[in-house]
């Protein structure tokens, strides 16, 4: 399990705790497994093989979907891929745009202004990522559990405080 936010490993580890694994975890405070393949929104999943290659595209991994299982069973009892798993080799890797590359950069100050305690300039950084790179839900949720810290770590989520968050932001992007 890789655990995404920009808080550091203490406000990951009650949802690695929740998640009750019997593996090592890691933090990925600068979301660079997220950049390397192309995650753009969490909770994500991402599988594997042995060798570190995609062996499942970036997608949501639902293990009580049926479908999904039966395959999971696949790869892990007969070490092989399935077929619906397999990626077509011929299309390239998405490139960041030049806008989600800004983002990123204002992404990556604002994680450095964080661990320098400077919680306000942080903000900042990651509403600039927002606004340049709308559509990564990363960067919106790391900001949101910045700003109100009560809607992500002390309940479960709630969607429909998400929706009115996201049209309250669409505004401020548009405006």
């Amino acid at each position: 399990m890789i655990a995404q936010d920009v808080q550091g490993a203490e406000a990951a580890r009650p949802w690695i705790e929740k998640a009750d694994g019997t593996f090592r975890s890691l933090l990925d405070q600068e979301n660079q497994v997220g950049k390397a393949y192309g995650c753009k929104y969490v909770p994500v999943g991402i599988l594997l093989d042995a060798s570190g290659k995609l062996a499942r595209s970036v997608s949501s991994v639902n293990i009580e979907q049926e479908s999904f299982r039966g395959e999971m069973e696949e790869w892990l009892t007969h070490d092989r891929i399935p077929s619906s798993w397999v990626e077509d080799e011929s299309v390239p890797v998405t490139q960041m745009s030049s806008s989600e590359a800004e983002a990123d950069v204002q992404f990556q100050l604002g994680v450095v202004l964080l661990k320098n305690e400077k919680r306000e300039e942080a903000i900042m950084q990651f509403r600039a990522a927002m606004v340049l790179a709308p559509d990564n839900w990363l960067i919106r949720k790391q900001l949101w559990a910045l700003e109100t810290p009560d809607m992500f770590y002390e309940a479960d989520v709630d969607y429909a405080w998400q929706k009115e968050q996201i049209a309250r932001e669409e505004s401020l992007i548009k405006g």
